[in-house]
């Protein structure tokens, strides 16, 4: 696994101190998982597979495809993200809420 935690990483243009920032870890942990110094905690497996959209399987045994969405649909939500955190509290109230207007139309739609 821990050969599959550096092919996401590098699969995803990011450095180890990239990697780590964004699912809450230091550089230093994720050097460590990568070389085998420490065997990954199940529940850091699980982070890492649904923050950067990762097929768990995959990450595990290394059979099926390495994402289970495209990674193109992280950095849409980072930027969405670095975005939203950019705003005045007020307005991302407001943002919050149109995006919240958003998902009733969308469940609306499926369901007809």
């Amino acid at each position: 696994m821990n050969n599959n935690i550096k092919m996401v990483r590098e699969a995803l243009g990011l450095s180890q101190r990239e990697f780590g920032e964004k699912i809450g870890v230091s550089r230093d942990v994720i050097s460590n998982m990568e070389y085998g110094r420490v065997q990954p905690k199940e529940l850091l497996v699980k982070h890492i597979c649904e923050f950067y959209g990762v097929n768990e399987q995959w990450m595990y045994t290394g059979q099926g495809d390495m994402f289970s969405k495209k990674p193109e649909t992280n950095r849409k939500a980072d930027e969405a993200l670095a975005i939203f955190q950019s705003l005045r509290p007020d307005f991302q109230d407001y943002a919050l809420e149109q995006i919240r207007q958003l998902a009733r139309l969308q469940d609306k739609q499926k369901k007809t």
